[in-house]
């Protein structure tokens, strides 16, 4: 098994910088089940390899990748893996919160829920009520942690009124070529970043190696990257990510040869002139 470096956050919990994400495993907004075995033995794969961290949502597959997920740990101890879930934007108001949070434990058949995190923002909701969701959640330990998915800083800012549970992560959209044009947030790494810093908040990347409008696989810089080190341009730009101070990822990986290689990315350090260049190139 694999050691995957771990980051401290807020002295208060420990966390591999490299994660599994499971969107579209059993399926997008609805269950798609003829590829659940592939999809159950590459998460019990990922954690044979190390892997600990598994996040998952409660949309996902409306609710069958939870399944999953919860079928591959079955047989794993509980000190091997640390499982994030998120509960729909759609379902934030006090009751919503509570019921959505339940159905996941279910399906995900453990005590308690890790991380949880608010997938993402919803106007229609005040952020008051679905933090005193959170704060009886924590209360009543069905929850170990909270975090947020694509918030903003004004509704950081506006969270911190209502609970004085530490912020464990944002999880947003960023990777080398991604910077501060992401699906749902602007200025990801020009002002969000920079305040969750700030406050002591992680960073969870998805889409960490997604290629956008440059193909990795062939730019010129990766390229040259990867034959000095030795090693996949995809290697190249998620070791770049993982440098940045309290920053995970969690990439998709549905193959061994797919979960070796992104664990072979942490396996080296870039001089910090190559990670300045890579710094620019999406800028």
């Amino acid at each position: 098994m694999n050691k995957i470096p771990e980051i401290l956050i807020h002295n208060t919990v420990s966390m591999p910088v490299l994660g599994l994400g499971t969107w579209e495993m059993g399926g997008r907004q609805a269950p798609e089940l003829s590829e659940d075995k592939k999809w159950i033995e590459a998460i019990e794969t990922a954690i044979g390899y190390g892997i600990k961290h598994i996040d998952t949502a409660a949309i996902y597959g409306a609710g069958h990748t939870e399944q999953l997920v919860g079928e591959a740990i079955r047989n794993f101890k509980r000190d091997q893996y640390f499982i994030t879930t998120k509960v729909s934007g759609d379902n934030l108001q006090f009751g919503e919160v509570l019921r959505s949070v339940k159905a996941s434990k279910n399906r995900l058949g453990i005590d308690q829920i890790d991380l949880l995190l608010l997938h993402w923002p919803n106007p229609a909701t005040p952020i008051s009520q679905t933090i005193s969701a959170i704060n009886k959640l924590l209360d009543d330990q069905v929850i170990r942690y909270f975090g947020l998915s694509n918030f903003p800083v004004e509704l950081i800012r506006e969270i911190g009124f209502y609970t004085d549970a530490p912020i464990i992560t944002n999880q947003l959209e960023y990777n080398l070529f991604t910077r501060n044009n992401a699906s749902y947030n602007q200025n990801v790494e020009s002002e969000i970043i920079p305040f969750c810093l700030k406050n002591g908040i992680s960073i969870t990347a998805w889409r960490p190696v997604m290629k956008g409008k440059i193909e990795a696989s062939t730019h010129h810089l990766l390229v040259a990257l990867a034959q000095k080190y030795n090693k996949t341009p995809f290697q190249i730009a998620l070791n770049w990510l993982l440098s940045k101070p309290l920053m995970m990822a969690i990439p998709k990986m549905s193959s061994k040869a797919h979960i070796l290689e992104n664990i072979e990315a942490l396996s080296f350090e870039m001089d910090k002139a190559h990670l300045a260049h890579l710094d620019v190139l999406g800028i």
